[in-house]
């Protein structure tokens, strides 16, 4: 496994932050599906979702994954897609928010 990655995440957000990382693994899950599938629509609404979703609970680099998913969808590039599974599973697995 790789190192922890550790976000500074603002304390009114503490009970809520929980639920949104078990949310994140799930859609782990199911951007893993539609990568592999080649669903597009799928990924692009995926890593839409997960940009907007991200940032605003302060996970700025899982933000810009999902932008990454976004226009790899949106140009149809399979391999990205399949790439940034990988990246993405990594990345959620690792994180360890701070509230500070």
């Amino acid at each position: 496994m790789s190192e922890p990655i550790t976000v500074k995440i603002d304390p009114i957000l503490a009970e809520l932050v929980p639920k949104f990382l078990a949310r994140s693994k799930q859609t782990v899950a199911e951007f893993h599906a539609a990568a592999e599938s080649g669903d597009l629509e799928a990924a692009r609404r995926i890593g839409h979702a997960m940009l907007g979703t991200a940032s605003s609970y302060g996970f700025h680099e899982m933000a810009a994954i999902g932008k990454e998913i976004e226009r790899a969808a949106q140009s149809g590039d399979l391999d990205a897609l399949k790439a940034l599974a990988v990246k993405l599973d990594v990345h959620v697995a690792c994180l360890r928010p701070v509230f500070d």
